[in-house]
């Protein structure tokens, strides 16, 4: 459902653009719709300090406005997993088996600004074939991890108390509280910040390659963040089948509670590699969303006609 919105969206914008006289390059063109892929890797209590490459597809489309020759504004939609797991971690770095894992589908709206290197003149396809920027923003995140619930409940000296409910299954960490209590909610805030270079292919058509990475303000983006782990007396693991899936999932192997669960001292990170295409379009239905005042303004000029402009009134010419 995430993609097909995104995919609609980038559908709207290239129909936008067939409907113009799209190779007009005597348009000064202030709009651009972009739309790309990469991947996301996350920094947090399940994965290996100092990694910074990571397999998880991410699909991102957006669109941006220049408001001045350096200076961009826009906005991105991205969708993209997060996944950790105790079993691909180095064994050097992380002493602890805890058995913990998790896989989350996220979704990411954001604003923001970005700061070129050169400038784009008027006549924008005279723009530099190479163009470095860098970009900072704000976004919010929707999140949930999930992971598979154990086969079975053990204590800590390692013998099964029980059977667990649907083993095997993907569930929801969140609605489990396997830290006790643990509540958060499914969206936190996120700051983008990175860099980039943009390489001009076609006079409509530019193509970057960029690195953001997203301070965020929750630490349980796989679910972990407390130092221990709840007692198993706070579940009511013998008479309610969730609360056996609870404590499962809180500890899976069942020997780890005099262990250290996780770190709450820092909050989790991700960051994303992308390979995105910007289109420079006409935007006249960006422009007429936009216009002042619900007005319709013509940003064509026509020869013996009012002419006009994003956001200007038409006069005479």
């Amino acid at each position: 459902m995430k993609k097909l919105l995104i995919i609609s969206i980038l559908i709207l914008f290239v129909q936008d653009i067939v409907a113009q006289s799209f190779y007009s390059s005597r348009i000064s063109r202030k709009w651009m719709a972009t739309g790309g892929v990469g991947y996301a890797h996350m920094l947090g209590d399940l994965t290996n300090p100092g990694s910074y490459f990571d397999t998880k597809l991410n699909i991102v489309g957006g669109l941006q406005y220049r408001v001045a020759d350096r200076i961009n504004v826009g906005v991105n939609l991205m969708a993209f997993q997060l996944s950790g797991d105790d079993a691909n971690l180095d064994p050097e770095l992380n002493t602890r088996s805890r058995g913990l894992s998790f896989v989350s589908n996220n979704l990411e709206l954001s604003a923001f600004t970005t700061i070129s290197l050169f400038g784009v003149p008027n006549r924008f396809t005279q723009r530099k074939f190479i163009n470095p920027y860098v970009s900072a923003g704000i976004g919010v995140l929707l999140f949930d991890p999930r992971a598979e619930v154990p086969e079975f409940l053990r204590n800590q000296a390692g013998d099964t108390l029980r059977a667990v409910p649907r083993a095997g299954e993907m569930v929801s960490l969140r609605q489990y509280q396997t830290e006790r209590p643990n509540t958060y909610d499914r969206f936190a805030m996120v700051i983008p910040v990175g860099a980039g270079v943009r390489v001009k292919v076609t006079s409509f058509l530019d193509v970057t390659a960029e690195v953001t990475g997203r301070i965020t303000f929750t630490d349980y983006l796989d679910d972990v963040s407390g130092r221990g782990y709840p007692d198993l007396d706070q579940f009511d693991w013998q008479n309610s089948d969730e609360e056996a899936i609870a404590a499962a999932l809180s500890d899976p192997n069942g020997t780890s509670r005099d262990n250290v669960r996780g770190n709450p001292e820092s909050d989790d990170y991700y960051m994303t590699f992308n390979v995105k295409a910007e289109f420079y379009i006409q935007g006249a239905l960006l422009n007429r969303i936009f216009s002042p005042g619900g007005k319709r303004y013509n940003i064509k000029p026509k020869r013996g006609r009012r002419g006009g402009g994003l956001f200007n009134r038409n006069r005479r010419r």
